[in-house]
């Protein structure tokens, strides 16, 4: 499918804050525009319609044809766009397929990305008439309800849309699937003075074509000032992962994510990020090793909240790369046995016991197992494991690198070497044998 981003009109009340047209309006790093557009590449779009109005120019300048985001792009001019959306969308009827389904989005609406993969994947189930709206009707959920448009529905069917609705139970998020049949509608409310997308909308719902998907997941309309700071909480929410081990959903997160924030803006890049992580695991080692315990426990767990700043870049910025997964692994098993082998180096200089060896050496070797044991799970098996479902009541005595650096933190704030090796070595191997014990029993 090809995708029709409308990006038309004035923006007036951003204007004040960003001094550009809203389109371009910088969210965490990226113009709204190419947010969406490069959500939707994700999705598997890349044939792009952008339909301008009031400064064509600008949007055009900054996108190009599409070649530097890697989709292809062409620009339609609403020379009209002061009347409505409904006159911008309707200027697709110039490049329209007969027969072609396409997908039509609002420019400055932001979307969760599960949200757009999950609607698109419903795109075979509509018919030529049709058209397929997202709906939210998680109305207590919903941001800025007023300035809403609202939907009365029956069903998966639309009724009757409109903002001044006071009968609803839905509200319409401004991203459609559509069909020669919506072009059919705009074309006639057009040609009865009314210019609105809502007012082709509701003639094709008053003949029951207007089939609603309920979505799931979060989205903002970025209207205003307060609108575009609830879509930056709902971009920075977005990305922390199911996946996320106890220390780094309850701590690390809160650090990171910040740091994300005031980095997003900048052109630092994801792998420059995790570099950067594994410096500071280095420095960590060598804090331990010349007896400055406190230094390099604090460096471990700042170790630990960078080791999240890199992904959240990556996915927020649309720069996630198959190397960069691999070079994040690989620096951080390095910078686990730079660490490990400073706290061990640490114990047996100060004690000379040989204690400190074996057991460096055991929590060595169990350093990397969670990390090894996760990515030979999803090869064989196809899917990710998730400690929090996978792990049942091991998932509290948790082995994952963001627990094993928070234990490393607390041995150094402590001055308890020994003490932090010997339970990251009984944890990290007891936690691989519960979990060899209980693939076992999986088909």
């Amino acid at each position: 499918m090809r995708a029709v981003l409308l990006a038309a009109g004035e923006g007036k009340r951003l204007w004040p804050y960003f001094k550009r047209p809203k389109p371009l309006v910088p969210l965490l790093g990226l113009p709204l525009i190419e947010r969406n557009i490069l959500s939707l590449r994700e999705c598997g779009i890349n044939d792009f319609i952008i339909v301008t109005g009031c400064y064509a120019g600008e949007i055009q300048n900054h996108l190009g044809n599409g070649e530097k985001l890697g989709v292809i792009i062409k620009y339609l001019h609403n020379a009209d766009w002061k009347l409505g959306n409904g006159a911008s969308a309707y200027t697709f009827h110039k490049e329209y397929r007969q027969n072609e389904k396409f997908i039509l989005m609002m420019s400055d609406h932001i979307f969760e990305l599960d949200l757009i993969r999950s609607f698109i994947s419903k795109a075979k189930d509509i018919k030529e008439d049709e058209l397929l709206l997202a709906a939210d009707r998680r109305i207590e959920e919903v941001y800025d309800l007023q300035e809403c448009t609202k939907i009365k529905c029956r069903g998966d069917l639309a009724i009757e849309l409109g903002k001044g609705l006071e009968d609803f139970n839905a509200v319409d998020c401004g991203l459609f699937i559509g069909t020669g049949a919506l072009l059919e509608a705009l074309s006639k409310s057009i040609a009865g003075g009314a210019y609105a997308l809502t007012d082709a909308v509701n003639l094709m719902a008053k003949q029951g074509k207007v089939k609603l998907h309920f979505i799931e997941h979060s989205w903002v309309d970025v209207d205003d000032y307060e609108s575009y700071k609830q879509a930056e909480k709902l971009l920075l929410k977005s990305l922390v992962p199911p996946k996320d081990g106890i220390i780094s959903r309850l701590i690390n997160r809160k650090v990171s994510l910040r740091i994300t924030k005031l980095l997003a803006p900048t052109r630092v890049t994801p792998n420059q990020i995790t570099f950067l992580s594994f410096l500071t695991a280095a420095a960590s080692a060598v804090s331990f090793a010349i007896a400055s315990p406190l230094v390099g426990g604090l460096l471990a767990q700042f170790t630990s909240m960078l080791d999240g700043v890199d992904g959240e870049i990556a996915r927020l910025k649309f720069l996630k790369s198959k190397f960069g997964e691999i070079f994040d692994s690989i620096l951080d098993r390095y910078g686990d046995f730079l660490i490990l082998t400073g706290m061990a180096y640490s114990w047996y200089s100060t004690t000379g016991h040989i204690a400190a060896l074996f057991v460096g050496a055991a929590a060595l070797a169990g350093a990397p197992m969670s990390m090894l044991f996760k990515e030979k799970y999803r090869n064989v098996y196809g899917q990710p494991f998730i400690s929090e479902v996978n792990d049942g009541v091991m998932r509290y005595f948790a082995a994952n690198r963001d627990v094993r650096l928070f234990i490393i933190m607390l041995g150094g704030i402590f001055n308890l070497l020994p003490a932090a090796l010997i339970l990251l070595a009984v944890i990290t191997h007891l936690q691989t044998f519960y979990r060899l014990y209980n693939a076992r029993k999986l088909p």
